[in-house]
């Protein structure tokens, strides 16, 4: 069984990630960094090596896909679960052939990202969140 010990979320919009961080941060032994901009989001994950990240999929200046695609182009295997508003096919697959671990549809409500933090915590806990 894997521990899970540190997330990093990165989304564009102030109230997902606060929501995100909240909802992770309840998870008990899980510590939390959050990140709006994905440019800096990636030089934090070279350097802070988080052991998940959930990852907005549409955001200005670089998006999901982009920094998805740099952190494998690199040689990063940390696992990424992609988060988005689209649960359209090509949006899934793009993700998946880009290298992500998992895909979840964004939560509306603060109560249902508490369910999707609990979920994920609960599957990497598991070892059943692929690594890469």
């Amino acid at each position: 069984m894997t521990k899970l010990a540190s997330v990093m979320i990165v989304d564009d919009n102030p109230r997902c990630l606060e929501f995100m961080t909240l909802a992770f941060s309840a998870q008990g032994g899980v510590t939390v960094a959050g990140e709006l901009r994905p440019a800096i989001a990636l030089e934090r994950i070279r350097t802070e090596k988080p052991d998940l990240v959930l990852l907005d999929v549409k955001m200005p200046e670089i998006d999901g896909f982009t920094v998805l695609s740099v952190l494998r182009g690199e040689g990063n295997p940390v696992p990424v679960v992609m988060c988005s508003g689209s649960a359209l096919q090509k949006d899934v697959d793009r993700a998946y052939a880009t290298g992500c671990s998992g895909y979840v549809e964004k939560p509306a409500t603060l109560e249902d990202y508490r369910a999707l933090a609990g979920a994920v915590v609960e599957y990497w806990r598991r070892g059943e969140l692929p690594n890469h």
